[in-house]
């Protein structure tokens, strides 16, 4: 049974080799990755000026030319804000610029492509907020 699965596995992978692949990336390179903390602090000036949370990018950029001067030339193109409550929210990117350019060149998509998600909260009367890149 476990050569079996083994084998099963095995062909899985090289039949997956054709839309998939895997592309080291360095911590120096992930690190340059990493959005601009200002996009995270405005973010924040955004929950306390407005009362609630962002819904979206679009949402986030028309209401000051503050946010939209910060998050303008934003490396990714994907991007989703989850609203927990008043008070929590996570928002998620995905689909760097140089992961789009990569895939454009050889149609298959990166296993360890530049994504991440920052946790934003309340302790106390601050909102904090933290950063992790996938």
């Amino acid at each position: 049974m476990k050569r079996l699965s083994i084998l099963v596995l095995a062909v899985a992978l090289l039949a997956g080799c054709n839309y998939v692949t895997y592309n080291p990336k360095g911590k120096k390179k992930q690190r340059q990755a990493t959005p601009s903390v200002l996009i995270f602090d405005r973010m924040v000036d955004f929950r306390i000026k407005e009362g609630g949370w962002p819904s979206s990018m679009e949402d986030f950029k028309s209401k000051d030319i503050r946010y939209y001067e910060v998050v303008n030339g934003f490396p990714y193109q994907n991007t989703e804000f989850k609203i927990k409550d008043s008070n929590n929210m996570v928002f998620y990117f995905s689909n760097h610029i140089s992961d789009m350019k990569e895939y454009d060149k050889t149609q298959k998509v990166d296993l360890n492509s530049y994504n991440g998600n920052v946790r934003f909260w309340k302790e106390g009367d601050k909102f904090l907020w933290k950063i992790k890149m996938n």
